[in-house]
């Protein structure tokens, strides 16, 4: 289909095997897309007339899809790669974020704007050369105001399109780190600013469990609308319900953020949906929230991902990272294998326990996992209008994968295409990411940095925070002259 109003597009793409994922799942196994001022123009088979183009990509042996979106981020946990082989096993999750908050709280009282934007734009940097195109933010280590001001202009620097939360958190954190209400939200209204076209500002307060007065959601809610801006909410609840019974609220905790209206006016960002009551679904359905599964972190907990609970209710959930500080690895096409080996986890868990399995329909399969890579992600970041799908009139946001490579053949005529894309497909087989019709990734390189200064500034960046902030005393010494737990470091 063909936008006859442009006579001649900015870039046509050629003879690409194309996934649209537009209304009718359309796969162009021998395709073409063209786009003009960041939108796409024309996309279709190349038995039909292509357009004229100023220029033509020859892209034989190449999968075109939309670009994925992060569901769940949060940017500047990229200090905390690594983090994970110090701290493991994780056997009591309350326990381990306490832990984990601690060091955090450490680290981001001295993460000033200019250290987070060589933190965060290594995290940019690598979600692009993976094929992400959008990520979402949950920043609420507020101790430092400005920054979130460097996280987000590292963010803006990147091209990548940003839900970005400023949570408003006043529990579980320092005292440096609390902010009453008003606080919170005029900190909201100045980052404001950051909004444009590739970025969105949303409030939030993380989940429950970070306000001392249930009341404040409300009221935070509330301020977030009065300000024009969308709303989040990461619905976790590690404590399995305890927590809400403890404040004497009996119930799951999406009943408990309806009671506080914050489910009243829909679509809201309702983060991870984890250790949700089986009508919650629904319920969730029903108020228009979306969700990001993060199924790395699933493993943590050993409860699998009960994605077919969130299909069966009629939605469709993105995928998330939670950041290398949950997963060092933030290929989406690893998340996507997690997703399928943790269904397969929580069903397990369902049938040892008298239930039954879902429906062969609610399985998860490649296509199914490339629509939450892709739709599913941009729908829980609320950018489900403006990208996601390749079609004409959305936004010109597109990843270029080399097929041809020994990752994923042989493909048997192109039968297992997809699903070897799936199953055995790597971040590092990207080679071109577009946003807006900009060409971000080239044959695997930034356009925009220089990649070795982008990961120098931040190696210097995350050694001047742990110095300051005593991290070593978290974590073992690897370094000459050292020795841990059998091995000499010379």
């Amino acid at each position: 289909m063909t936008d006859a109003s442009v006579a001649v597009a900015d870039t046509l793409i050629r003879d690409a095997y194309v996934v649209t994922l537009d209304a009718g799942r359309r796969v162009f196994t021998r395709g073409f897309l063209a786009f003009a001022g960041g939108r796409i123009t024309a996309v279709g088979s190349m038995a039909e007339s292509l357009p004229p183009a100023r220029e033509v990509i020859d892209a034989r042996g190449m999968i075109v899809m939309p670009g994925m979106a992060n569901g769940h981020n949060h940017l500047i946990q990229n200090a905390f790669r690594g983090y994970n082989d110090d701290r493991w096993p994780v056997l009591d999750i309350p326990a381990a974020v306490r832990s984990l908050l601690e060091q955090l709280f450490a680290a981001s009282g001295r993460m000033d704007a200019g250290r987070t934007y060589a933190i965060v734009r290594l995290h940019a940097l690598e979600m692009l050369k993976a094929g992400y195109t959008a990520t979402h933010d949950e920043h609420f280590t507020n101790a430092r105001k400005d920054s979130v001001d460097g996280s987000w202009q590292a963010l803006a620097d990147s091209g990548m399109r940003g839900f970005l939360c400023r949570c408003i958190v006043d529990d579980r954190v320092p005292e440096d780190g609390r902010e009453s209400v008003d606080e919170g939200l005029s900190e909201l209204d100045r980052l404001r600013a950051f909004g444009s076209d590739r970025i969105t500002v949303a409030g939030s307060f993380v989940n429950y469990s970070f306000r001392s007065d249930p009341e404040d959601m409300r009221r935070i809610h509330e301020g977030t609308m009065a300000l024009g801006l969308p709303f989040g909410v990461d619905m976790t609840d590690n404590s399995r319900g305890a927590m809400l019974k403890a404040r004497g609220f009996e119930g799951g905790q999406a009943d408990y953020y309806r009671a506080f209206g914050l489910l009243d006016h829909g679509p809201i960002y309702a983060g991870k949906g984890v250790n949700l009551l089986r009508h919650e679904y629904a319920l969730l359905a029903e108020h228009d929230a979306r969700l990001a599964l993060v199924p790395t972190l699933r493993f943590f907990d050993g409860q699998g991902v009960p994605v077919h609970d969130f299909l069966e209710a009629g939605m469709l959930p993105g995928l998330g990272t939670d950041a290398p500080l949950v997963s060092d690895s933030q290929d989406p096409f690893e998340n996507m294998r997690h997703a399928i080996f943790g269904q397969n986890l929580a069903v397990k868990a369902r049938v040892a326990a008298g239930g039954e399995r879902p429906d062969a329909a609610l399985w998860l399969n490649a296509e199914r996992c490339i629509e939450m890579a892709t739709l599913g992600g941009v729908r829980s970041l609320l950018l489900e209008d403006t990208c996601g799908a390749l079609e004409v009139g959305k936004a010109a946001d597109l990843v270029m994968i080399d097929a041809a490579r020994a990752e994923i053949a042989p493909t048997w005529d192109e039968r297992r295409l997809l699903g070897s894309l799936v199953w055995g497909g790597k971040g590092a087989q990207v080679h071109s990411v577009f946003v807006a019709g900009e060409r971000l990734i080239d044959a695997g390189r930034s356009t925009r940095w220089d990649e070795d200064e982008v990961i120098r500034e931040a190696d210097a960046a995350l050694t001047a925070i742990a110095r300051e902030a005593d991290l070593g005393r978290f974590l073992p010494t690897r370094q000459a002259g050292a020795a841990y737990r059998g091995w000499a470091y010379h």
